[in-house]
């Protein structure tokens, strides 16, 4: 008995094993159905992907090949629809030619020719003129395929005249199917070549510009011309060649500055400096109140010190010229020392002391007593005639600089105005 219930034991145990291995095979079953699944769908997803890339690509493809075949019409709308007029008159101008010729009993063959050889030399004429611009003259293709175009239109007119007699109208369409498609052609290639509005009208000025200064400047035109022509050909400007020859002609590379200009400005500044040295309306007249209109306030006009000088000399001709200051005492008024008003009134009853106050300022000539002597006895000869001794006139007497002359000018009027006590 008890080796029958150890057999049914050791059969449970088999069972529940088996049992045991049967689900674990189930198990392992459905995980691989499961993961087959999982394969299926990810292939069905790259699949779909792959079909995707590929339509897309299609459809990419179909609009570049769409693009390339609008994208030229859409960059050239002008060229594209001359091109589209082209195509619409060379074929009802060749048929109309060939009609109007075999009316003429010309054979079609001979016809078909003939209208080939007048279409086809008209655009050949276009075409030639296109590619010789920018390069050679393309008035001779232009003129050939312009004639060219007229005769094969005046084939069609005629012909469409005799062909539609109570339509004439239609005899100049077929006229303008041999002659309007070689004009916009021709207006195409050519036109908008030229120059603009702007550059005629700056070409026009340039032009006047240079028609007067060669007459304002006949010498300076003269020097420039034997540069030009002595220099190779384009390797000097023109206007380089007037700012070799003005410096040549006038000492400077400033056009138009010359030294008559300069004189006549620094002549200029002298007279201002000669009014700025005048005394003041109360010294004038002796006497008069000081406020003579009282409730009138009305500013003193103050001249400019002897400073005014300081820029006589242009910038521009300091930097295009190797004249210097000093080098141009010969000119009236060059002022080209800085002038300080005196530091005092000169001592009348010392001669010495007063020249020497009046050239305190350092770096200024002092008053010669030999050129003092001179200016005191112009004063009184001037005196003599009712004249008055002025910057001017001392500069021209002692050709002197006109700082000087004002300083010497200032000194003898103090010892007229302030004459020494009698001992």
């Amino acid at each position: 008995m008890s080796g029958l219930n150890e057999y049914r034991a050791e059969r449970r145990e088999d069972r529940r094993a088996d049992r045991a291995d049967a689900r674990a095979d189930r198990r392992e079953e459905r995980e691989q159905n499961r993961l087959d699944a999982e394969a299926a769908r990810q292939r069905r997803e790259a699949d779909q992907r792959a079909a995707g890339e590929a339509r897309d690509r299609r459809r990419a493809a179909r609009a570049e090949r769409f693009g390339r075949a609008t994208g030229w019409v859409t960059a050239n709308p002008a060229r594209a629809f001359v091109r589209l007029v082209q195509a619409c008159s060379i074929v009802p101008a060749v048929v109309s030619q060939v009609a109007a010729l075999d009316h003429a009993d010309v054979a079609l063959l001979l016809a078909v020719l003939l209208a080939a050889m007048l279409e086809g030399g008209a655009w050949a004429l276009v075409a030639m003129g296109a590619q010789a611009e920018g390069e050679r003259s393309t008035r001779t293709y232009r003129l050939g395929a312009w004639a060219a175009g007229l005769v094969a239109g005046g084939i069609n007119f005629a012909h469409g005249w005799q062909q539609y007699p109570t339509h004439h109208w239609v005899a100049f369409v077929l006229a303008l199917s041999s002659i309007g498609a070689v004009w916009l052609t021709d207006l195409q290639t050519h036109g908008g070549r030229g120059p603009t509005t702007a550059e005629k009208k700056q070409a026009k000025e340039k032009a006047e510009h240079a028609r007067r200064r060669a007459t304002h400047h006949p010498e300076v035109r003269e020097v420039a011309d034997r540069l030009l022509s002595a220099a190779p050909f384009g390797a000097l400007p023109a206007d380089e060649a007037w700012r070799i020859a003005w410096e040549y002609v006038h000492g400077v590379t400033v056009p138009g500055l010359t030294a008559d200009l300069l004189a006549q400005r620094l002549n200029a500044r002298a007279r201002v400096a000669e009014l700025s040295a005048l005394p003041a309306p109360a010294d004038l007249w002796p006497g008069m109140p000081d406020d003579p209109f009282p409730g009138l306030t009305l500013p003193l006009p103050t001249g400019p010190s002897d400073g005014v000088y300081l820029d006589t000399v242009p910038d521009e001709l300091r930097n295009a010229s190797p004249i210097t200051v000093e080098s141009l005492e010969a000119l009236y008024g060059t002022g080209s020392y800085v002038l300080a008003p005196d530091s005092g009134t000169p001592d009348p009853g010392s001669p010495d002391e007063a020249i020497g106050n009046a050239s305190a300022t350092a770096g200024e000539r002092p008053l010669d007593p030999v050129d003092l002597t001179r200016v005191r006895i112009l004063a009184d000869d001037l005196a003599a005639r009712g004249e008055e001794l002025t910057t001017k006139k001392v500069r021209d007497a002692l050709g002197c600089r006109n700082d000087y002359a004002v300083r010497l000018r200032r000194h003898v009027e103090t010892e007229r105005n302030n004459p020494p006590a009698a001992a």
